[in-house]
C-alpha cells in the first residue's frame, strides 16, 4: 500500500509543480505585458520576482515528487535512514522533506478549495491524503527516552 500512496503523491506533486510553475510564469508575463503594478512596485521587478518564484517553486515540487517516486520504485519509506530515496539526504532531511511537502500541499489544497473548483480540490486532497499516509506509515521506531524501558 505504501508504494501506491508514494506513487500517487509523487505523480500528483510532479503535476502540481509543472502546473503551478507554468501558471505563475504566465502570471509574470501578464504583469509585464500590461505593466501592472503590485502595490506600487515596479512592474519589471514584480514580473521578475514572480517568474523566479515560479521556477523555484516548480523545481522544488518536481524534485520532491522525484524523491517520492524514487522511494516508491525502491519500495522503501522516504524517511528511512540510509534507505530508498533518502540514501543521500539522510533520515532527518527526508523526514523533513515529507513534512514540508505536507505543509505545501495543505496550502495548495486550501487555494484549490477556494478558487479552482471541486475537481481540482478533490485531486489535491487525494495527494494530501497520500502524503499523510506516507508520513504516518514510515516504520522508523520511536526514539527511546530515559523514561521508556
Amino acid at each position: 500500500m505504501r508504494m501506491v500512496a508514494l506513487l500517487a503523491a509523487a505523480v500528483g506533486i510532479i503535476v502540481e509543480g509543472v502546473v503551478v510553475g507554468a501558471a505563475l510564469f504566465v502570471v509574470g508575463g501578464v504583469i509585464g505585458a500590461y505593466s501592472m503594478s503590485l502595490n506600487g512596485a515596479d512592474p519589471g521587478h514584480a514580473q521578475v520576482g514572480i517568474r523566479v518564484a515560479a521556477v523555484i517553486l516548480g523545481a522544488l515540487l518536481v524534485a520532491l515528487g522525484a524523491v517520492l517516486l524514487a522511494a516508491a520504485l525502491r519500495r522503501r519509506a522516504a524517511g528511512r535512514p540510509g534507505h530508498g530515496a533518502a540514501g543521500r539526504l539522510g533520515p532527518r532531511a527526508a523526514g523533513r522533506l515529507t513534512m514540508v511537502a505536507l505543509v505545501v500541499q495543505c496550502v495548495v489544497v486550501t487555494v484549490a478549495g477556494i478558487a479552482l473548483g471541486w475537481e481540482v480540490f478533490a485531486g489535491t486532497l487525494l495527494v494530501l491524503g497520500a502524503l499523510l499516509y506516507v508520513r504516518l506509515d514510515e516504520d522508523s521506531p520511536l526514539p527511546r527516552t530515559a523514561d521508556t524501558r
